[in-house]
């Protein structure tokens, strides 16, 4: 096998060689890196036929030690057996030919690959602990030792929490969970492209760590409550988690999910409550954590029998049994229309010496923070005994019973019975009747005297009689009188409403009333009307103005008419408004006249200064007032602008002055009439000038 692999070698060396055009000696070898205990081949090729002498350094090959052959004229070979790391070193081809002596050098490197021997390839470490990863290597020439880890080296600054040791193992300071990983520990000949590497896995465990977010929950029991727990863990490698439960709780009604870490409790009930723990475990340790679960309980109420019948005098009891979370208080209530509290705070409930009034419900109340429940109880006794009867006779030769309400002796009443006998009679005759009809005794014999009483009766007991009532019947008559409101009445003009009321009838139904009525007219006859049996009001319309009236009513069932009821009334005279006369128009006209007469003088003195009012303020005035007035007023009015009755008219806007008879000293007296009483208006005209003339 060696034998041929050299063959091999020796003709890919010839290939090489027919290749080389230029080179004139040369060595030619496989690689310069050769492993231990390997061969290797050095060919020496010239271009020239001569004699060949091999050197290591520059000593002459031992040729003991090494294989040394002239392939040819001109090619020599050198041939390392199983090479040694003494074996490395500078290899010269020596060619002598007529052309001279020709040198050539090939450097060996013989390496012992590296090992890493015995070096561990996975580690586990407890999280912040401060680690050392080994590596050993070794091998020849000198190893050294790179760390990589996701394909980037590891380096020691002096910062970070990697530290490469004096031993080229690999320090961790603090390992965390992130250090985790897959380290590469790569060994290399020194000098040389000679590498190996080792794949080293680091795992850092970490114990179980256990967390319940909510340590205490508080919840009211019932079959839509549900509870959920959840169990937060972490820890390396994962923990398992267990549960530890309290004994008293259904593990039919608890859910996991797949890691168990969430436990679920539908329907919670009161034996839930407890402590509920969760343990993580792994390789490294183990951790709990607590939850507390309240359980509340509305009270549940159970009454040792829901009724009692107890006959009156006798002594009965019943027991409330109430359970619920906190216990609950319990409070007895009689349920009537308002409800009484009882002060009664014990679950036995005694009633002694009962009578009619105490049958009834009564409630027991269970109450605590988580809610109130009520349970009913019925006492049922006899009924009470009717007190405060009356008796009346009715119609058709019947009695009437009137009685306030009967105590039902806690059971409603299903029927009265009604008793009757003549005074001569020993046995007494009765029927029943429904607590919603008439207590009503019918079929008698009238005008007779009858003794009566009645009961009342319940489901179950029939309570005593009531007093008896001795009591004549009567027959069916006429009805009596009706009532006719006079102080109610209501005019209106000639027509007049008055009330009417039918206390008795007889024993009959009112059919109708007759009603007749008259004025205080001599001989005037009476008029006669009928209204209905049901009517409240008698309505006569049409009457005459300033007239007394005299009216009587009669009420008719169907065995005759009553006695009349009689009432006068007056219809009186309406209120006229007065009328407008000849002398009323006469006057509004004269008057409508006169002022326009006033208005007409009026505006004739303002603008022409004629009229009646103008002559009477010149004779009551005279001129001399009015001479006065005019040259005070033009002395003060320099701006030539005068005001007449507060308004200023600017010159030449000045009505036009009339002058009296004569003047004096050249100035014209005048007299407005709008100032006439107060103010006389006077001003001397400019001479020569035109618009004063005007």
């Amino acid at each position: 096998m060696t034998a041929s692999m050299m063959m091999l070698r020796l003709c890919g060396l010839l290939l090489m060689c027919a290749t080389l055009i230029d080179a004139k000696l040369d060595i030619i070898s496989g690689d310069t890196d050769v492993q231990v205990g390997h061969d290797t081949l050095l060919l020496c090729k010239a271009d020239s036929e001569g004699d060949f002498r091999w050197l290591k350094g520059d000593e002459d090959i031992d040729e003991d030690r090494y294989v040394v052959e002239k392939f040819d004229e001109s090619t020599s070979k050198l041939l390392l057996n199983k090479v040694e790391v003494d074996d490395s070193g500078n290899y010269t081809c020596v060619f002598d030919s007529d052309r001279g002596i020709e040198k050539t050098s090939y450097q060996i490197y013989v390496y012992q690959t590296p090992d890493f021997g015995t070096t561990q390839l996975h580690h586990e470490f407890l999280v912040n602990q401060t680690v050392s990863i080994p590596c050993v290597v070794s091998g020849q020439p000198a190893v050294e030792i790179d760390w990589f880890r996701n394909n980037r080296t590891v380096k020691d600054d002096g910062r970070g929490h990697f530290r490469i040791q004096p031993d080229n193992s690999l320090q961790i300071l603090g390992i965390q969970q992130e250090d985790s990983g897959t380290y590469t520990c790569e060994g290399r000949i020194k000098g040389r492209p000679i590498t190996r590497t080792l794949k080293i896995s680091v795992v850092v465990n970490e114990p179980p760590t256990v967390l319940i977010r909510q340590d205490r929950k508080s919840v009211l029991a019932g079959p839509y409550t549900t509870v959920s727990i959840a169990c937060l863990v972490k820890g390396v490698p994962t923990p398992s988690i267990s549960w530890t439960l309290p004994s008293t709780s259904d593990p039919s009604r608890h859910k996991y999910n797949s890691d168990k870490s969430e436990l679920t409790i539908s329907a919670v009930t009161r034996s839930d409550f407890g402590e509920y723990v969760c343990t993580a475990t792994n390789k490294i340790g183990n951790n709990t954590a607590k939850f507390i679960l309240d359980v509340s309980e509305r009270p549940t109420v159970v009454l040792d029998q829901p009724k009692l019948e107890v006959i009156p005098g006798e002594t009965g009891s019943v027991i409330c049994n109430a359970t619920g979370h906190p216990t609950p208080t319990i409070q007895w209530v009689r349920k009537t229309t308002e409800e009484k509290m009882m002060n009664v705070e014990v679950s036995e409930l005694i009633f002694e010496n009962v009578m009619p009034s105490d049958g009834g419900l009564y409630s027991c109340i269970a109450s605590n923070t988580a809610g109130t429940t009520t349970e009913d109880f019925q006492l049922i006794t006899w009924p009470g005994t009717p007190d405060k009867v009356s008796v009346a006779p009715g119609p058709s030769s019947s009695l009437l019973i009137q009685s306030t309400p009967v105590r039902d002796g806690g059971s409603s009443i299903t029927e009265y019975i009604l008793q009757w006998k003549k005074p001569s009679e020993d046995t007494w005759r009765q029927s029943a009747v429904k607590p919603t009809s008439l207590l009503e005794i019918t079929g008698l014999e009238p005008y007779t005297e009858y003794f009566i009483r009645f009961a009342a009766k319940n489901s179950h007991y029939q309570g005593n009689f009531s007093t008896e009532h001795k009591i004549f019947t009567q027959s069916q008559r006429e009805p009596n009188s009706p009532i006719l409101s006079l102080s109610e009445k209501k005019l209106d003009k000639n027509s007049v409403s008055i009330p009417i009321k039918q206390l008795k009838d007889g024993g009959s139904p009112i059919l109708g009333y007759i009603v007749r009525y008259k004025g205080n007219k001599e001989n005037e006859e009476w008029t006669e009307k009928e209204f209905p049996g049901n009517s409240s009001k008698i309505q006569l319309n049409n009457l005459q103005y300033d007239a007394d009236y005299q009216m009587e009513v009669y009420a008719v069932n169907n065995n005759g008419s009553s006695s009349s009821a009689k009432i006068n009334f007056t219809v009186p005279q309406p209120v006229s408004q007065p009328a407008l006369g000849k002398g009323g128009v006469v006057g509004i006209v004269m008057f409508i006249f006169l002022i326009l007469m006033v208005s007409v003088d009026a505006f004739c003195c303002y603008t022409n200064h004629c009229g009646l009012l103008n002559f009477l303020a010149r004779k009551l005035f005279g001129h001399n007032i009015s001479e006065s007035k005019g040259m005070d007023e033009e002395a003060n009015n320099s701006s030539g602008d005068v005001k007449l009755s507060g308004l200023t008219l600017p010159r030449g806007s000045i009505p036009k002055l009339q002058s009296a008879s004569g003047a004096v000293n050249g100035v014209h007296s005048e007299v407005t009439c709008d100032k006439a009483p107060l103010t006389k208006f006077e001003k001397k005209p400019e001479s020569g000038d035109p618009a004063a003339e005007a």
